[in-house]
């Protein structure tokens, strides 16, 4: 094996090679591809729909591939008829929309910019003939003007007055000219058909669209098409020639492949991968990027910059009087004073006073001035995922350990470990990253904060979750309304800096806002009336915005200064959005007559129907966001058909309008830019009160969400029928759950095209893990059960009839793919089950499945990694239950099937890697030292550690396993050393509550309990602590954990601990207080162990000697006439304690089946450690010496008999006393020492226990709650091997029997001196 360590490091450098190719795969914005379609508009509709039915889709699927998108641009102008009668305002609709078909269609040139697909053949399209004359001025009344003139004239006052330069151009003309002679493009493309005659001949009405044909005018146009081939070929313009289709889709598809591979490459084709996380990041970087382009910059935005930066780079005071100094401008932000130090400050202000536009122009601003800075934004409703808390945070962390670490985005840091999905450990994550280097986080927007899968939304809000202290190396930069509850909450914090940001009131930049959105040049509707911003203070850049967004296109259909009227006198935002929500049903959009039953229920108010607000209906209540293709096919399902057909042109005028409103994501799918529209769609269109995103799962059963509910289902109708997996899986469960669907919702989710899906995930990202544990808890909550539901799904893909259930089941289409499904797919399907179950808590029914997968692996004889997997799982499985045997059996298997994996095959596989990682770190926890060390398993794990990447959890693991192999192996100090650093990642990854932190904490504590005779008193404190905060982690794993026998398992695995730190307290100090404390944490442990092992269990037996000789020594200590007899009997006592602290044994772990999983230890290796670490000093079995007073005393050992009699003499005069007066006496000393200490109920409630046994109990029995028979003597060859019945060791060594008897009794001495002060208090009290 150690030939190949060449190969092994060449094989890790090309694997780091394509990790760092990967990531910057992800780190690079996808854009998409979206070519406008240019042509002719009559003669051209084959090509289009060849291309779009046939390229396109081809040239998609590429695209995917990359990350991205392709979408062809066509307005399909052939689709707008003249309809033969029309009622009033739909023929105005009419009448404007074919106006506007040359802005409409350069504003869309611009949009897809720079892509451009050009078809051209022998006609020149409609123009008007030079002897036509065509004066603007002269224009009273657009319908006096033809087609091509009315097309001048709205383009020409709407942001193109370039056209009127030669308006005897065609129209197709002027969106080449747009396109390809105003701009530079490398990505525009000219295909020109050969030939005289039309693929496809036009029909009459087609020819009735053009101008009147005439022999002269058809010289002209052929002269004129000619021309412009020419003009584009001159340009050196790239020019194709097609004769067919056939040809023409060969030549699109050849120019545009080359196009995606130059803008995304395949630098690494990963399939199956959850690329959610680095969409995210796209699309913030997309929010900052538009906010940019509206950025107005003002005085009162350059303060607010200064204020920001020196906050983010240094916490010094600020002299903001100066600041304000000399300003006449009543914007000026207002700061509160500044104390002490601060991280966070809370940028605030009244909605819409610009203050996301700020933050995210200061983000750009700051990180071109400052680029080594580490600062992360992120944008809460910005994208519809981007609200929930949970999301947030997790953002939070993935960009931090990433910037940190350098590893994968999505797949590595938390992707295995459940616990992130626990909102409490998560933050732990969160505060833990946050310490890992100085960095600036930007939260925008927290009052929009909501708590689907963790918390509450108002937990969510009040930020009552966030530490009450921050790391110092952190500084956070928050925004939100003044009113919101995030505001109230973070205010009353000391750590805040308020600083409120107010609208301008500053006519200029009032004038510079409104001029930078309407983006019509020589136009000003205030120029002549400055007043009207005088009498409108209250104008603030959201209400400026809308403004000028609507004056740019109402002026098409009405006249702008009466619409501008009616929307200043607005109030507030909400009723300005109210009316501009009017407006475009009334100019875009017409209602049908549809045949529902509830029509009654799901009419809107105040005539505000049509398919406009049907489509913001439906937007705002999709999960996260919908395409323009679904939109347009859901409302073909709602009805608007046939002549009530929303048309791709009707569509891009309304997009038109709402483009600055209703933007898309990079991934395609719409979204609404401003939550204040959002908010007026859910009040004003859908009528309901609690916003959408935070409305309960059972809103749907109120009448006022009647309609809300109609919609969802319409939504879940149309996702049944599609066949992606990740918008149906974004989309349909969210639907269902929404409209109370819930046997939908179960039935879906167990469906065996979704498990089919999901457990082809190579990685699956923290929100589709998320997305599915949320929906089945929401059924767990509603009576249904996963495991019957998963059970029967696997019995269907068992016995090969997943076809059966095509017919009934919700994605047919994906349904197909099941029918024939091979021994490899059924495996990977039941354990992917299997998995989810036990994640669940469903640990017999995961058992039972991974067995089954087993089974039939093994009897296949194939897939050897799929068994390794899956032994390795069965093992942690029942290692996690507690049954250490059969788990260690399968790790074994696992580590057989692990071997017949040559080092060969692992060189394109990371996956590989880690599997053999985890088998390693398996039997480190559960292997015998014999076994670890007859197969090499630290010489194999050295070779392994050579293959593994940098990932800083698979390195903390492999440095777990080589520190545990170390141990085994006798080099304590350097497994001290590995152990360590494993410490310090975990806790740098997961915080200080995780299990994996506990797990390496309680290994440390329990290597430096074995104490060196010059053991420092910081190394024992040290151990106090790391037991205490294992303690705490064990019981909040308890509290988390959803099977109950990994709680049964978790509280035995407790009670070992309070049994280590009791005897830890026990072996570093003697005093009163110290041992009131350790007597609780054994009472505690003692109850435990009755709960879960039974009150008859051999290992009770251990505490409650230790306990009767711990009562004994305190009763001794408590009254004075006992003193004499203390000393006298010294050589005999005096060591009693330690003796019984010695033999404590914990838990059994053969005898009950029930053992730590991942905190246990091995009684052997760690006695065999104690050895070696210590002085070869050792206990005669035939005498014991002792040193005192310069002389070595024999301490006589005595026979086995012998110790039982005297045990039970000594334990019968302690507990049973001399009669009824002593038992008295007994209970109310036993009152006063409980009032020494604080002990919880499960303490008080053990000493009950015990003190009822003795005093009810005329002999020295205990009550049937701890009956067990006396423990056997120690052997006497070696007394260390007594009832060694845990996989755990004891926790002291035999230097605790060779301490000098008489610093021993003279530090018992002064102790005992103090006690007998405190008992005569507590006795005069």
């Amino acid at each position: 094996m150690h030939s190949v360590v060449p190969k092994q490091r060449e094989m890790s450098q090309k694997t780091n090679e394509n990790v760092q190719r990967y990531t910057q795969f992800l780190q690079k914005p996808q854009k998409p591809i979206q070519p406008y379609i240019c042509s002719t508009l009559n003669d051209f509709q084959e090509e289009r729909d060849f291309l779009a039915n046939n390229i396109f889709p081809q040239l998609n699927e590429l695209c995917n591939s990359r990350g991205t998108y392709f979408k062809a641009v066509d307005l399909s102008w052939s689709e707008l008829r003249a309809p033969e009668s029309l009622p009033t305002h739909l023929f105005r609709q009419y009448s404007c929309l074919r106006s506007q078909h040359l802005k409409l269609c350069l504003d869309h040139v611009n949009s897809c910019f720079p892509f451009f697909i050009c078809m051209l053949g022998q006609t020149y399209g409609d123009f008007l003939p030079d002897y036509s004359h065509f004066m603007t001025s002269k224009v009273t009344r657009l319908s006096s003007l033809s087609k091509v003139e009315q097309n001048l004239y709205v383009a020409a006052k709407n942001g193109y007055p370039w056209v009127l330069e030669n308006p005897n151009c065609s129209l197709t003309e002027f969106e080449i000219i747009q396109a390809a002679f105003l701009n530079e493009s490398q990505f525009q493309y000219f295909y020109f058909r050969t030939g005289t005659t039309l693929l496809k001949a036009s029909d009459d009405e087609e020819k009735g669209e053009r101008l009147p044909s005439s022999s002269s005018t058809n010289e002209e146009e052929k002269l004129r098409i000619g021309k412009l081939k020419a003009k584009i070929i001159s340009k050196g313009l790239p020019v194709r020639f097609y004769s067919d289709l056939h040809e023409l889709g060969e030549l699109v598809f050849k120019d545009w492949s080359v196009v995606i591979e130059k803008l995304h490459p395949a630098t690494l084709m990963i399939e199956n991968i959850d690329y959610k996380h680095s969409f995210e990041r796209f699309y913030h970087e997309e929010f900052t990027e538009k906010c940019k382009q509206m950025f107005v910059i003002s005085k009162e935005s350059d303060r607010t910059f200064e204020i920001l930066e020196k906050f983010a780079l240094k916490d010094v005071e600020l002299d903001f009087n100066n600041v304000a100094a000399g300003s006449s401008l009543d914007s000026v932000p207002r700061i509160n004073p500044i104390p002490t130090y601060k991280s966070i400050l809370l940028l605030s202000g009244e909605h819409g006073c610009g203050k996301s536009t700020l933050i995210a122009n200061w983000v750009n601003y700051f990180k071109k001035k400052h680029p080594s800075m580490l600062l992360i934004p992120h944008f809460v409703g910005s994208t519809c995922e981007s609200s929930d808390i949970m999301s947030v945070i997790h953002y939070f962390i993935t960009e931090l350990q990433y910037r940190n670490y350098g590893t994968q985005l999505e797949t590595d840091i938390l992707n295995e470990d459940s616990d992130d999905l626990v909102f409490s450990l998560l933050v732990e994550v969160f505060i833990a990253s946050i310490s890992l280097k100085p960095c600036i986080l930007v939260l925008d927007g927290i009052e929009e904060l909501i708590g689907i899968y963790g918390i509450s939304g108002q937990k969510a809000k009040d930020f009552s979750w966030l530490p009450h202290s921050l790391s110092p190396h952190c500084k956070f930069i928050m925004s939100t309304v003044s009113s919101s509850l995030s505001y109230k909450s973070l205010c009353a914090r000391p750590d805040v800096r308020t600083v409120e940001l107010i609208s301008t009131g500053d006519e200029e930049t009032k004038l510079n806002i409104f001029r930078k959105h309407l983006s019509i040049p020589n136009m000003d509707p205030f120029q002549h009336s400055r007043q009207s911003l005088r009498k409108k203070p209250d104008l603030s850049p959201l209400k400026l915005t809308i403004l000028a967004n609507e004056l740019k296109e109402c002026r098409i259909y009405r006249n702008e200064f009466h619409c501008m009227k009616e929307y200043l006198e607005a109030v507030s935002v909400q009723e300005l959005w109210e009316l501009v929500l009017k407006r475009w049903i009334e100019d875009y959009s017409w209602t049908f007559q549809p045949k529902r039953s509830n029509s009654d229920t799901v009419a809107s108010g105040e005539g505000l129907d049509g398919w406009v607000a049907d489509a913001l209906c439906l937007l705002c209540l999709s999960h996260g966001g919908l395409a323009e293709d679904e939109l347009l096919q859901l409302l073909d399902m709602l009805g608007y058909r046939n002549h009530c057909k929303v048309a791709t042109l009707h569509w891009a005028a309304f997009r038109n309008a709402t483009k600055q409103w209703v933007q898309e994501k990079p991934n395609g799918l719409l979204y609404f830019w401003h939550q204040s529209l959002r908010s007026a769609v859910e009040h004003k269109l859908l009528g309901v009160i609690a916003p959408v995103r935070e409305s309960s799962p059972c809103s749907f059963q109120s009448p006022m969400n009647h309609k809300k509910t109609y919609f969802h289902q319409v939504l879940i109708r149309y996702f049944q029928r599609q066949t992606s997996f990740w918008r149906v899986y974004q989309e349909l469960p969210w639907h269902m759950k929404m409209s109370g669907c819930l046997r939908g919702l179960c039935g879906f989710l167990s469906s065996p095209s979704i498990t089919d899906f999901m457990s082809k995930i190579q990685s699956p990202g923290f929100w589709t893990r998320l997305h599915l544990i949320h929906f089945w808890n929401v059924l767990l909550e509603a009576g249904y059960d996963i495991s019957e539901a998963y059970l029967l799904s696997a019995a269907k893909i068992k016995a090969d009839q997943c076809h059966t259930m095509r017919k009934s089941c919700i994605l047919s289409v994906l349904q197909c793919r099941l029918i024939e499904l091979t021994v490899p797919d059924k495996c990977r399907l039941m354990f992917f089950i299997g998995s989810f179950l036990k994640f669940m808590g469903k640990t017999n029914e995961a058992e039972e499945l991974l067995l089954s997968v087993e089974d039939m692996l093994v009897q296949s004889q194939s897939m050897t990694d799929m068994l390794l997997k899956v032994q390795n799982a069965i093992g942690e499985l029942y290692l996690e239950t507690g049954m250490t045997q059969e788990g260690f059996q399968y790790f074994q298997k696992a580590w057989s099937s692990m071997l017949h994996l040559s080092l060969s095959d692992l060189e394109d596989s990371q996956d590989l890697v880690k599997q053999r990682v985890r088998v390693l770190n398996n039997l480190a926890k559960s292997a015998s030292e014999e076994y670890l060390k007859e197969n090499h398993i630290l010489e194999y794990a050295t070779e392994i550690s050579n293959l593994l990447d940098n990932n800083p959890r698979n390195q903390a693991t492999m440095k777990y396993i080589e520190g545990v192999l170390m141990f085994v192996a006798g080099n304590t100090s350097l497994a001290k050393m590995k152990l360590q650093e494993c410490l310090n990642i975990r806790k740098s990854l997961f915080g200080k509550k995780n299990m994996l932190v506990g797990e390496v904490m309680e290994f440390l504590a329990d290597l430096l309990f074995f104490p060196q005779r010059d053991s420092k008193k910081s190394q024992r404190k040290q151990v106090l602590k790391y037991y205490k905060q294992v303690i705490k982690i064990k019981e909040n794993a308890e509290t988390l954990a959803k099977s109950s026998l990994l709680r049964k398992q978790l509280n035995i695995s407790l009670s070992d601990t309070l049994c280590k730190l009791a005897g830890q307290l026990l072996a570093s100090d003697s005093c009163h207080h110290v041992m009131i404390e350790a007597v609780g944490y054994l009472y505690r442990s003692l109850d435990l162990r009755v709960i879960h092992l039974g009150s008859s269990h051999s290992s009770i037996h251990g505490i409650l000697h230790l306990l009767r000789e711990i009562e004994w020594i305190r009763s001794r200590r408590c009254w004075p006439q006992g003193m004499s007899q203390q000393h006298s009997e010294g050589s005999r006592n005096g060591f009693s304690l330690w003796e019984h602290l010695l033999k404590l044994n914990y838990h059994s772990a053969q005898s009950s089946n029930t053992v730590s999983s991942a905190m246990c230890m091995n009684a052997d290796k760690l006695h065999r450690a104690r050895r070696m670490d210590l002085a070869p000093q050792t206990i005669s079995d035939k005498s014991k010496c002792a040193a005192g007073k310069g002389k070595k005393k024999p301490i006589i050992c005595i026979s086995a008999e012998e110790k039982i009699q005297r045990k039970t003499q000594n334990h019968a005069e302690i507990w049973n006393g001399s009669g009824k007066k002593a038992s008295n006496k007994k209970k109310d000393y036993s009152s006063n020492i409980l009032s020494l200490g604080k002990m919880n109920g499960l303490i008080k409630l053990s000493r009950q226990r015990i003190l009822l046994a003795k005093s009810e109990s005329g002999e020295g029995e205990i009550t049937a709650n701890y009956h067990h028979s006396l423990p056997r003597p120690l052997s006497t060859k070696n007394p260390w091997e007594y009832e060694l019945i845990s996989e755990k060791w004891l926790f002291h060594s035999p230097d605790y029997i060779s301490i000098p008897q008489k610093s021993f009794l003279q530090r018992r001495f002064h102790t005992e001196t103090k006690l007998l002060k405190t008992s005569d208090d507590i006795n005069k009290e």
